[in-house]
């Protein structure tokens, strides 16, 4: 009887372990088609870009997408669960002033040329500096070039490991048979910037909107010869203030000036531009009694005509280097206000208006800014 009654208890518990063992089966099966249901609902619901954290343009999934709520139970197959709208984001308004890069958008009442060649900014200049008393630096700048004289500027220049800067123009299909040495110019380590196109100096003064298109004729020409852009500087034809831009020259300094483009004069003058017949030792004796004053930038031309410009600048160079001084060319980091102006307080006012400058601390200090 006892053996019967455990056979009983033995098959009873049998019974009961093989129940359970269906309903934990059971359970499991149909955990398994939820979720199955949920996956494939997912997949043929179609969403909406935006909806649930997800953009247009980056379909990856976000946090709040992926991570399962602790609260989370089970789903109905028919259910598909709510989207959760991401939060827009508010940038926190900042105090800081616009970024050196930043392309200055015209305002709505703003002179129509302000809207001419989009392209024709300087966006990354760096900050300016100005050279320390009595520093032995000389900047020779030949206007009106390329000719038939620059191939053998450029091998004087060579010769004594002396850099320039060259203010360039295209003046006539004569002198454009040249154009080919700007590249030369720069694979020597010169800097070639912008003079003018034309340097027909009434066309070029009669508007902004002449001067504007000059300039970028000069300044894609020059980046066609040489593959790549011109210096971030110009200079203009007849200086920043002549007998022809009297009624816009204010005008156009703003209007380079907000471009991001800075200008150079000179202080120091060789004395060339007075004709073609001025003597050799006339141009030696200013160029070196400006560089024994403390000038720094100093005018010479390039252009016809020039020989003894030519026939001096290897005396010049020669006797300079042996008193201590070394010949760069200009790459536009030289805060032109340090006496290379005869502009400098238009300069200096647009400068201070414009998001694409930056002065020296010592202009910046003058100015009480600093």
């Amino acid at each position: 009887m006892k053996k019967q009654k455990y056979r009983y208890a033995s098959s009873r518990r049998r019974v009961k372990h093989n129940r359970a063992a269906a309903v934990v089966l059971t359970a499991v099966l149909i955990a398994l088609v939820i979720v199955a249901s949920i996956f494939i609902g997912d997949k043929l619901i179609p969403v909406a870009p935006g909806e649930q954290g997800i953009s247009s343009s980056d379909e990856t999934p976000t946090p709040s997408e992926t991570s399962e709520s602790p609260d989370k139970t089970e789903t109905s197959e028919e259910a598909t669960p709510e989207p959760t709208p991401s939060p827009e984001v508010t940038p926190e308004p900042t105090e800081e002033p616009v970024s050196q890069g930043s392309i200055p958008t015209p305002e709505p009442d703003a002179p129509a040329y302000q809207s001419k060649y989009p392209d024709l900014y300087v966006t990354d200049r760096p900050k300016m500096h100005v050279l320390e008393n009595n520093s032995k630096v000389v900047y020779l700048t030949f206007d009106d070039g390329p000719s038939d004289l620059t191939a053998p500027l450029l091998d004087v220049l060579k010769k004594y490991d002396a850099k320039a800067t060259f203010f360039n123009c295209r003046q006539s299909d004569y002198q454009d048979q040249y154009s080919s040495l700007m590249k030369r110019c720069v694979d020597e380590g010169h800097t070639v910037a912008v003079h003018t196109y034309s340097h027909v100096m009434k066309e070029v003064y009669a508007s902004v909107d002449s001067f504007l298109d000059d300039f970028y004729k000069m300044y894609t020409h020059i980046e066609e010869v040489t593959g790549q852009k011109p210096a971030n500087f110009f200079r203009f034809p007849g200086g920043s203030r002549n007998g022809y831009n009297q009624a816009v020259y204010k005008d156009i300094i703003k209007e380079m000036t907000r471009r991001g483009f800075i200008y150079y004069d000179w202080d120091g003058d060789s004395g060339d531009a007075s004709g073609n017949n001025v003597s050799g030792a006339t141009i030696y004796q200013n160029t070196m009694n400006a560089i024994h004053n403390d000038c720094n930038v100093i005018l010479m031309h390039n252009i016809f005509g020039k020989q003894s410009t030519l026939d001096q600048v290897g005396k010049i160079i020669e006797t300079a280097q042996a008193e201590g001084y070394v010949f760069k060319a200009m790459d536009g980091t030289l805060d032109p206000t340090h006496g290379y102006l005869m502009t400098n307080r238009e300069f200096i006012s647009a400068a201070l208006e414009s998001d694409l400058i930056q002065l020296s601390d010592w202009r910046m200090e003058r100015e009480g800014l600093s």
